[in-house]
């Protein structure tokens, strides 16, 4: 039985690497969602905290992403952009960023 032809394999690789998945941050551990935008110049790979959070008062220094959500379609992530922003109705997530680490004393 031959498999399926090259050109549906790389759609469906494709289609898998858009939908937003839960995934530990190989880092810290903690719950992250993991997602390719669907962007046709250049795709972005996003670790993004799974936690809404409010897009009126977004976190210093982050980027925002949107988890598009349709009852019909495949969930997806896009950047919460300026223009996107100003009729967005969907959840806004923060990029995810490691909590930091303690640092050691002086030993001597």
């Amino acid at each position: 039985m031959a498999g399926l032809p090259a050109h549906l394999v790389a759609a469906r690789a494709e289609a898998s690497a858009q939908r937003p998945r839960n995934q530990p941050c190989p880092r810290c551990q903690a719950d992250t969602l993991v997602a390719r935008t669907a962007d046709r110049v250049a795709a972005v790979d996003v670790r993004a905290d799974p936690h809404p959070i409010d897009p009126n008062h977004p976190p210093a220094g982050r980027l925002l992403w949107c988890l598009i959500q349709h009852e019909h379609l495949p969930a997806r992530i896009r950047w919460h952009d300026r223009w996107h922003a100003k009729s967005c109705t969907h959840t806004v997530l923060a990029d995810h960023v490691c909590p930091p680490r303690p640092v050691q004393g002086v030993l001597l």
